[in-house]
């Protein structure tokens, strides 16, 4: 008996299964966790089961690394969002070494239906550890032959090695295992081998799925999300810990589009709120920056402005906090800091939009808007006090954005007071936007 891996974001769904499964299951809803686990040749893994909604970490890229390091072990897709049909999209699911898609529902012994096992809760105390080799025939790699013991057909052209130790063929891709004539081969060699060549081209598929995710026409909108959403958030990270380029503006203005493209697409209110839920629980600029394009769309402004002007702006709206004399000040309460701290937070549009100024080509328009991103319809923002027909329309729809995300929960009590600082045409799009996604 081995153990399976689960995961999933929602506590709630692991705890469950944690419960039902006792030590025959590892949860967990780290990426980095499931990947240390997957990548320790000893733990013995018959199935992996992923939920692939979730934009803290890269499903595809889960997928990459668990057939770099478990060729043979089989994943399966937990769709809690109900969108993915493996009968619309089988090519991509058999490209990707994904056997199944479940919905989150089913009890543990439906989940170890499709791989053949017992239940075993206590099992895995006591399990013996996974054999691990680095493969001596070069072009292939070594794979215990108990990965295969959960499948019922081989996902590879596998070989075995003979009497003379050379690899001759056992069984084609997509042809069936017979577990018995299995069992019996693994008392004399524990080793199957395949090659590395069709683990690559199944990597590189990968790859490209990864960069063209969201072309894809039947790739599910929320599995979209999560990648445009840490794609994005892995680029303020690494341009967090660097400095301001044209190549970042370039990357994060592929990703705003794919963002755009994607709103665009979704046309309901139940798919816009799951979006922007996904955003606020990735980061804050991501979400600023996701609503801020969602709101341009409900005013109707011009979609190359949208992308060019007002989501670049908010992309890159608060650098300047990131590596402050203060610390990271990017998530910090204005009203909460010293005295010093609020001083240079006060001017953080001015040193954003001169720290892009300096290092990248970016249009005068993109660092108005950066510069103007708190500032109000009647004069009342900072840090300079611009209102009236100086405050762009972009940044007005910036910082009432801003407004509404630093009130919080406390937004319905104080929408009045904030909305009273921006024309009506702005706060009534706010309202729109609002009721749009049934949010207070």
């Amino acid at each position: 008996m081995s153990q399976i891996l689960f995961v999933h974001p929602d506590l709630g769904f692991t705890s469950r299964i944690k419960e039902e499964a006792g030590n025959q299951a590892l949860t967990t809803s780290s990426m980095l966790q499931a990947l240390q686990w997957i990548s320790n040749p000893e733990i013995p893994l018959s199935g992996i089961y992923l939920n692939p909604n979730d934009p803290r970490y890269s499903a595809l890229h889960f997928l990459e690394v668990t057939l770099l390091r478990r060729p043979a072990t089989p994943v399966f897709l937990i769709d809690s969002e109900n969108e993915i049909d493996p009968r619309s999209n089988p090519e991509f699911l058999n490209e990707s070494n994904i056997k199944g898609v479940f919905k989150g529902r089913e009890s543990f012994r439906e989940y170890l239906a499709p791989l053949g096992l017992e239940f075993d809760p206590d099992g895995s105390e006591s399990l013996p550890a996974r054999k691990s080799l680095k493969s001596s025939h070069s072009g292939f790699i070594a794979i215990p032959v108990e990965d295969f013991n959960g499948l019922r057909f081989f996902p590879y052209d596998v070989f075995v090695e003979d009497e003379s130790n050379h690899l001759r063929l056992l069984g084609t891709r997509n042809s069936r295992i017979d577990s018995t004539y299995l069992a019996t081969l693994q008392a004399k060699n524990p080793w199957l081998f395949v090659s590395e060549a069709s683990i690559l081209e199944i990597r590189e598929s990968l790859r490209r799925t990864q960069s063209n995710c969201t072309e894809i026409d039947q790739f599910p909108a929320a599995w979209k999300t999560a990648e445009v959403l840490f794609q994005a958030k892995n680029l303020l990270r690494e341009f967090q810990k660097g400095s301001a380029s044209d190549g970042f503006v370039e990357h994060a203005h592929l990703l705003l589009s794919d963002l755009y493209g994607l709103i665009s697409s979704l046309n309901t209110t139940e798919k816009l709120s799951k979006m922007i839920q996904m955003a606020r629980d990735c980061d804050r600029t991501l979400h600023c920056t996701a609503l801020s394009i969602m709101m341009a769309k409900v005013m109707r402004l011009e979609h190359g402005s949208i992308v060019e002007i007002l989501g670049l702006a908010s992309f890159f709206q608060d650098i300047s906090l990131f590596q402050s004399p203060f610390g990271d000040l990017s998530d910090a309460v204005r009203e909460k800091l010293t005295p010093e701290a609020r001083a240079f937070f006060d001017q953080h549009p001015i040193l954003s939009a001169d720290l892009l100024s300096k290092n990248t080509t970016l249009p005068e328009v993109i660092l108005q808007v950066i510069r103007q991103h708190h500032e109000r319809r009647d004069r009342s923002g900072y840090p300079n006090s611009v209102g009236g027909m100086q405050l762009h329309p972009m940044s007005e729809v910036l910082s009432i954005i801003n407004a509404y995300l630093d009130a919080g929960e406390g937004f319905s009590e104080q929408s009045d007071a904030i909305c009273s600082h921006y024309s009506e045409k702005a706060s009534q799009a706010l309202f729109n936007l609002l009721n749009l996604l049934d949010t207070p």
